[in-house]
C-alpha cells in the first residue's frame, strides 16, 4: 500500500482552504500534520478548519458505510472514517515560521498556499530538507526563480508540482495531447489562446484579495500571472511541452474605473503575447482582467495541417478534388468534419492526488517543474518584452532577470 504522505501547509490565507479540502478528500493518501503562517490568527483559523473538516468528513464516511450494501464498500468507508476521525487525537501543529516547521515536524511534503514572493525560498528550503513540494500558481514571479525551484527539487530528488496543472487532468485534455503529439493532426504550426473578463481586477472590481495582487514586486505580474497561467499551462501540456525560444509581448493598464486605493498598483490588466517555440510552432496568448469586449469566442484554438482543435472540438480535413471528364484534378473542395475524440477509458486524479501519487512513485506530476519553468518564461518574458518594446529570446530573459537589484521585482507596467 502507498505511503500516507505527511503534509505541512505554508500559508493560511484565502487560497489555503482549497489545499485543506484537497488533502482531506484523500485521507488514505495524505495527512495534514502542520499549518504555518506569519499571521497567528490565520494559522489558528485554518488549524480549526482542518479539525472540523476532518470530523465532518469522518461522520459522513461513517454514515455512508452504514448504508453501503457491499462489504468492500463498507470496509473502505469505515477505514476512511477512522483516518479522518484520528485528527481529533493526533491534532495538527501550528507554526509561524516554515523553516521551524521543516526542522521540527515530521513531514514528507509541503503545500505552499502563500503569495508568489514566498514560493521560491519556501520551495528551496523544503527541497534542501528532502521534502516534496506542491505550489500554488503562479509557480514563481520570474523564470529565474522557477528554474531555481526546479533545480533544487531535481537535485534533492523530490517532486515539484504546482496548482494550475489541474487544467490538464481530464480525459479530454489527455486525448487532445495524444492526438497532437502522435501526429494525427499533422504539422501543428500555430495556436491561439483568448481569455478575458469584462471587469475582474482583484481589489478594484473584486474584493477580498491580498494587497500583493496589484504589486509586481510581490506578484510578478497581473492578469497573465493570475488567470492567464491556467490556459498557458494547459496549452503547453496539449502541445507536448515545447520549449519557448522567443517572446514578444504588449501590456496595458488603464481600464475604467481607475484604481483609487493607497497600495501600489503597477501590474497589467491586459497582455497579448506571441511566442515562437524551438520546434517551429508559434502561439498567441491574449489575457485580460478587464476589457470592453464581449460575445467573442474564448479558449484555446490549435491549427494543424490535417485538422484543428477549437477548444475541445476536433475538426479534421476531409476535402476532395473536382475532376474533369478525363479525371484530371481541377479544384480542391476543402471540407472540415467535426470528429468525436477517442477518450481514454480510465479515471484521472485531481491535482492533489496527482501530486500525492507522484510522491509515491517514479512518475512526475502532470504539471511539474519543467513545465512550470516554461510557463513562467512566457509570463515573465511577455512583460519584459512589453517594457522593452521588442521581441526577446529566452536566453536574454534570464540575462536581464539576473541584472535586477534585490528585492527582485516584477516588470511593472506604467
Amino acid at each position: 500500500m502507498a505511503k500516507r504522505i505527511k503534509i505541512g501547509l505554508i500559508g493560511c490565507g484565502m487560497i489555503s482552504g482549497s489545499h485543506i479540502n484537497g488533502y482531506l478528500a484523500h485521507p488514505e493518501h495524505a495527512e495534514l500534520v502542520a499549518v504555518c503562517d506569519t499571521v497567528d490568527a490565520n494559522a489558528k483559523r485554518r488549524h480549526a478548519e482542518v479539525l472540523s473538516g476532518a470530523a465532518s468528513r469522518a461522520s459522513a464516511a461513517k454514515a455512508e458505510a452504514e448504508k453501503a450494501d457491499a462489504a468492500e464498500a463498507r470496509e473502505r468507508l469505515t477505514a476512511r472514517s477512522a483516518l479522518l476521525a484520528a485528527y481529533q487525537d493526533t491534532g495538527v501543529k501550528i507554526f509561524g515560521d516554515y523553516n521551524e516547521m521543516l526542522r521540527e515536524c515530521e513531514l514528507d511534503a509541503i503545500s505552499i498556499a502563500a503569495p508568489p514572493f514566498v514560493h521560491e525560498p519556501a520551495t528551496v528550503a523544503a527541497a534542501n530538507a528532502g521534502k516534496h513540494v506542491f505550489c500554488e500558481k503562479p509557480m514563481a514571479r520570474t523564470a529565474t526563480e522557477a528554474r531555481n525551484m526546479r533545480d533544487a527539487c531535481d537535485k534533492a530528488g523530490v517532486k515539484l508540482a504546482y496548482q494550475s496543472g489541474g487544467t490538464c487532468l481530464d480525459a479530454t485534455s489527455y486525448a487532445i495531447r495524444n492526438y497532437i503529439t502522435s501526429g494525427k493532426l499533422g504539422d501543428v504550426y500555430y495556436g491561439r489562446l483568448t481569455s478575458y473578463r469584462t471587469r475582474g481586477r482583484p481589489n478594484v472590481d473584486m474584493f477580498g484579495f491580498g494587497r500583493w495582487f496589484l504589486n509586481s514586486v510581490y506578484s510578478g505580474g497581473g492578469t497573465i500571472y493570475d488567470t492567464g497561467v491556467y490556459l498557458i499551462n494547459r496549452s503547453i501540456y496539449l502541445l507536448g511541452s515545447p520549449q519557448p525560444a522567443t517572446i514578444s509581448g504588449v501590456a496595458y493598464r488603464g481600464m475604467l474605473p481607475a484604481y483609487t486605493g493607497e497600495e501600489i498598483n503597477d501590474v497589467e490588466e491586459h497582455a497579448s503575447v506571441f511566442v515562437r517555440f524551438t520546434n517551429g510552432m508559434s502561439f498567441t496568448y491574449e489575457n485580460a482582467w478587464s476589457s470592453n469586449m464581449s460575445g467573442q469566442p474564448q479558449g484555446i484554438f490549435i491549427f494543424g495541417s490535417r485538422g484543428a482543435f477549437s477548444n475541445d472540438a476536433l475538426f479534421l480535413e476531409k476535402g476532395t478534388w473536382d475532376t474533369d471528364a478525363q479525371g484530371n484534378r481541377r479544384r480542391y473542395q476543402g471540407k472540415l468534419v467535426e470528429t468525436p475524440l477517442e477518450l481514454p477509458e480510465r479515471d484521472f486524479a485531481d491535482k492533489f492526488l496527482d501530486f500525492l501519487n507522484a510522491c509515491n512513485s517514479d512518475a512526475q506530476p502532470v504539471s511539474n517543474g519543467d513545465m512550470g519553468v516554461k510557463v513562467t518564461e512566457i509570463m515573465s518574458g511577455s512583460l519584459l518584452s512589453a517594457k522593452l518594446g521588442r521581441e526577446i529570446t529566452v536566453d536574454e530573459l534570464y540575462e536581464l532577470e539576473a541584472l535586477r537589484a534585490e528585492p527582485t521585482p516584477g516588470w511593472p507596467i506604467p
